[in-house]
C-alpha cells in the first residue's frame, strides 16, 4: 500500500524459553496499515498475536524482518504510536487520579498544554466529570475508557490495541467498541487491534488479517466492505456482516485445528 503509515515486512520473532530452547513465534509475517485505516488481527490462541503487536509497536525487537513507521525503521516505541493493553486494572496507576493517569501520556508537553489535552481526551471518552476520581472508584469499562484517553491524549498517528475489551461484560464491550469507532471516525489516526472476538474485528475494521497456528504466518486477508458509520444493531443484522463473520471464523477455526497441543505464547 503506497500510503501505509505502518509496514511490517517478513517479520520473524523467536522467544527463548526457560529451558534454553528457541521457540519460533512468527514466520515471515507481512502486513501494512494505511492512513486512517482500521485493521484487526485474529487467530487461534497461542499463535502470537500479542507478540506481533508488541513487535510492531517497538516494545519487542524482531528476530528477522523489519517494521517501518512512516517509512522509518522502528528500533524503539516511536512518538506517534500509542498502545492500549487488555488489563486496564494493571495499566492505570491506582494512586493517581484519572486526570493524572491520562496526563502520563502527555509528559512531553508543557503543563498548560498537558492540562488542555487531558481535559479534551477525557471529554472524548465521556469521563470529563471523573477527572479527580481514582481508578478503583470506577467500573471496569470506565477504567478502560481512561486507558483510551491516556492513549489519545498525545494525538497518536497509530493506535494499537491488545484485546482492549476482553475483560469487560458484553454490553460494556459493545459500548466501548462504539467509543473507539467514534474516536477513530472523528480523528485521523490509524488503528491496529488484536482480538479473539471475530464479530468485533468485522464490526470495527476495514480489513481483518487471520494468523495461522504458530509459527504464525498470514493465513488470510479479508476486506470488510460494510458501510460506515456502523451500528451494533443495524450493522450486525446485515447479511453481509453475517457472511464476513462466518468467513473470518472459518479461517480462524481452520488455523485452530493446526494449533492443538501447542503451548500458548500470547
Amino acid at each position: 500500500m503506497l500510503d501505509s503509515v505502518l509496514t511490517i515486512k517478513h517479520l520473524e520473532v523467536s522467544i527463548k524459553s526457560r529451558d534454553g530452547l528457541v521457540n519460533e513465534v512468527t514466520r515471515d509475517v507481512s502486513l501494512d496499515l494505511g492512513k486512517h485505516e482500521f485493521v484487526s488481527v485474529v487467530g487461534p490462541s497461542g499463535c502470537g498475536k500479542t507478540t506481533l503487536l508488541r513487535t510492531a509497536s517497538g516494545l519487542r525487537m524482531p528476530s528477522g524482518g523489519e517494521v517501518l513507521f512512516e517509512g522509518k525503521l522502528i528500533t524503539d516505541v516511536p512518538q506517534g504510536i500509542s498502545i492500549v493493553f487488555q488489563e486496564y486494572n494493571k495499566s492505570l496507576f491506582p494512586w493517581l487520579t484519572i486526570a493524572k493517569n491520562v496526563a502520563m501520556g502527555a509528559r512531553e508537553y508543557s503543563s498548560a498544554e498537558r492540562e488542555k489535552r487531558v481535559e479534551a481526551a477525557l471529554g472524548q471518552v465521556g469521563l470529563k466529570g471523573f477527572a479527580t476520581r481514582y481508578p478503583w472508584e470506577l467500573s471496569g469499562g470506565m477504567q478502560q475508557r481512561a486507558a483510551l484517553a491516556r492513549a489519545m491524549v498525545s494525538n497518536p498517528r497509530v493506535l494499537m490495541m491488545d484485546e482492549p475489551f476482553a475483560s469487560v461484560d458484553a454490553l460494556t464491550r459493545n459500548h466501548l467498541e462504539d467509543v473507539v469507532q467514534k474516536l477513530w471516525t472523528d480523528s485521523n489516526f490509524s488503528a491496529l487491534m488484536v482480538t479473539h472476538d471475530v464479530g468485533e474485528a468485522v464490526y470495527l475494521s476495514d480489513r481483518v488479517f487471520v494468523l495461522s497456528a504458530r509459527p504464525s504466518t498470514i493465513l488470510a486477508e479479508i476486506k470488510v466492505d460494510l458501510p460506515r458509520p456502523r451500528s451494533q444493531i443495524e450493522t450486525r443484522k446485515m447479511l453481509r456482516f453475517v457472511e464476513l463473520q462466518a468467513e473470518v471464523l472459518e479461517r480462524v477455526e481452520e488455523a485452530g485445528r493446526q494449533s492443538v497441543g501447542i503451548e500458548n505464547y500470547d
